[in-house]
């Protein structure tokens, strides 16, 4: 094999792999990426068995057809210290990889190709599909409450809901829950019920970013796949059951507080100040056109900080962890928002205030500060 491809876009494509190349595997070819050179196209495929991606750059001359097998890390550090080469050389002979720029010449040791695991293509036009701004805004609202480590493994991932021109994502750690759902570019030809890891959520928003292109979505039994202009994501599903969302969703609630976004969030962040692990809550106070905020602990102090708020119904205590509020204040993307109350030790509904808040759903627990 040999080809002259494009300096940025290798690094590019590399950039990528190394985010699902495994670190740490008693295989060596799990922690290698896959060259092929054909058609005047050079396709990179990169897995660790859970996800995978299969990137195609054309920005490539092949002078010789083939396959490699290279080890990504000292492969992506070469490219990356090659930024000012406008093309790199490679050509593969053996089990030897040479890499030439216009100064600088570096050999790698390669394995055999044929030993790397199959990668699944994109072989269909897919189930829906979705603009990768709206996938990304979608991601913004929700990922921040998977769960991290929990036993009950269906809620380490995102629920992906869609049906008709509606796409639904769902996201919970059994402390609270955020739900956003956005119209799709083209209906879902079927109902899609599927479980997305984290990570590889994580991994889609830096893959397509909040570009202008429609992404293509194929969900099989097992893997979703995901198809933007240069690369296809896969990843294998979570297996189980997500929790009944609906059911822990406020239906009624007896107040409603509407307050501005930007400084509800800037009162948490003060009054979270003088927090501590033993006592991570901020305490709220509702009145009829303040809300008074007050953080608290043993070791630091006290803060109080006040704010307007228009509330219906009667005045309430009520306390949460400041960081759970925080990360949803973040990404509502609505001037103002309205919580939804009805007790002290029930859970809250946050909803977007300027009318979309069908859109975007927050369920959070509040905390017993005693």
């Amino acid at each position: 094999m040999k080809i002259i491809v494009q300096t940025a876009a290798l690094q590019e494509a590399l950039n990528l792999a190394s985010g699902i190349v495994a670190v740490r595997t008693p295989k060596p070819v799990l922690q290698c990426v896959k060259l092929i050179a054909a058609n005047n196209t050079l396709t990179i495929l990169a897995t660790d068995l859970e996800a995978g991606c299969r990137y195609t750059i054309p920005q490539v001359e092949v002078k010789t057809e083939g396959e490699a097998l290279i080890p990504v890390q000292k492969f992506a550090d070469i490219v990356r210290e090659s930024a000012g080469e406008e093309a790199l050389t490679i050509s593969v002979d053996g089990q030897t990889c040479n890499i030439t720029g216009a100064g600088s010449r570096f050999k790698l040791l390669s394995m055999d190709p044929s030993e790397f695991p199959l990668v699944a293509e994109f072989d269909s036009e897919g189930d829906f599909q979705v603009a990768a701004d709206t996938l990304s805004g979608l991601i913004d609202k929700t990922i921040f409450a998977v769960a991290r480590a929990h036993s009950h493994y269906a809620i380490s991932g995102v629920l992906w809901e869609a049906s008709g021109k509606k796409l639904k994502l769902v996201a919970t750690d059994g402390h609270r829950l955020a739900l956003a759902k956005a119209s799709l570019a083209k209906a879902s030809k079927a109902d899609v019920n599927a479980i997305v890891p984290g990570k590889f959520m994580n991994l889609l928003q830096r893959a397509t970013g909040t570009g202008d292109e429609t992404l293509a979505v194929k969900v099989t039994e097992n893997q979703i796949l995901v198809q933007a202009a240069r690369v296809v994501l896969i990843c294998s599903l979570v297996q189980g059951n997500f929790p009944k969302y609906n059911d822990v969703i406020p239906k009624e609630a007896s107040r409603k507080a509407t307050v501005n976004t930007e400084a509800f969030l800037h009162r948490i962040r003060q009054a979270a100040l003088l927090t501590s692990e033993e006592s991570k809550g901020v305490r709220l106070a509702f009145g009829a056109e303040e809300l008074t905020l007050t953080g608290r602990s043993p070791e630091a102090g006290e803060a109080e900080v006040t704010m307007p708020v228009k509330l219906t119904g009667e005045a309430m205590e009520i306390a949460f962890n400041p960081a759970f509020l925080a990360d949803a204040l973040k990404v509502v993307g609505a001037d103002e928002v309205v919580m939804e109350l009805d007790a002290g030790n029930k859970p809250a509904l946050m909803k977007a205030g300027d009318g979309a808040g069908s859109d975007f759903l927050y369920v959070v627990m509040p905390v017993d500060l005693g």
